[in-house]
């Protein structure tokens, strides 16, 4: 079964969609997904939905949503897209499943693919609600990566200097300054954020990964004390022609650490 609902994050409204397979009982894990830049709930080729679909198939929950400014949920691309924005949203997301009865026995796992493993990676959880978390091709250099590769260094001085920027990576979006200013101000460390969790961690980063260098996942790996997994696979950053094979790695980690 797949209901849509409306979640309430910065005075505005995420849209989300709630898989629950029809054997769905107290204690079946839910895994909540965070989408990539530019991305949605749906996800680059249907990578996001197809991976939930496969997922709610083999008895797991998952929910999936837009961060503000992205896919169907309210405001704009251009003003609210920033890390410091999405962070928040994950927050009112996690209390919205929190505030749901039918989820207070459910171990919640986050799952997040490039700029939305960074979200995933640096979230704080001082109450241990989180029981697990997976990583799909996550940006772990967030300024280095952004103003050399994603926005070019032309584009990302530009930004910096309060201009709005567009037409970035091949993509039509327009993005004001906000988004690189949030980067600078607050320098992103998500690998040693990651050093502050202890839950179970499951990495998958591709060779042919053009967008986000596998370095970063790779010290990522080296770094983290908890229990840890890395899957070093020759995926390029959307799993193109290979999401069957992402689906059975990211399956074969979750049944080991939870049966749904």
């Amino acid at each position: 079964m797949k209901e849509h609902v409306w979640i309430n994050s910065r005075n505005k409204r995420l849209s989300a969609m709630l898989h629950i397979p029809e054997e769905f009982n107290s204690g079946t894990p839910l895994i909540v997904c965070c989408h990539g830049f530019t991305g949605n709930k749906v996800g680059y080729n249907h990578l996001t939905l197809n991976l939930a679909n496969f997922l709610a198939e083999k008895g797991y929950g998952v929910l999936r949503f837009d961060f503000l400014g992205s896919g169907d949920s309210e405001g704009e691309f251009s003003t609210d897209t920033v890390v410091s924005g999405w962070r928040q949203d994950l927050k009112s997301v996690l209390a919205w499943v929190n505030a749901n009865k039918q989820f207070a026995k459910s171990p919640i796992i986050l799952y997040g693919h490039s700029l939305g493993g960074l979200i995933v990676l640096s979230h704080e959880d001082p109450r241990n609600e989180i029981a697990a978390r997976m990583v799909f091709a996550p940006v772990t250099q967030p300024i280095s990566n952004f103003r050399d590769v994603i926005l070019g260094p032309e584009l990302w001085a530009k930004s910096l200097a309060g201009e709005p920027i567009e037409n970035f990576f091949d993509k039509g979006f327009t993005l004001k300054s906000q988004f690189v200013r949030d980067l600078v101000k607050n320098d992103y460390q998500p690998v040693l954020s990651a050093g502050k969790i202890a839950t179970p961690l499951l990495i998958v980063h591709g060779t042919a990964d053009a967008v986000v260098p596998i370095q970063g996942s790779r010290e990522l790996a080296e770094r983290y004390q908890g229990q840890k997994e890395f899957a070093v696979t020759d995926f390029d950053h959307g799993a193109l022609g290979a999401q069957k094979k992402l689906q059975m790695t990211i399956w074969e980690w979750l049944k080991g650490m939870f049966c749904a």
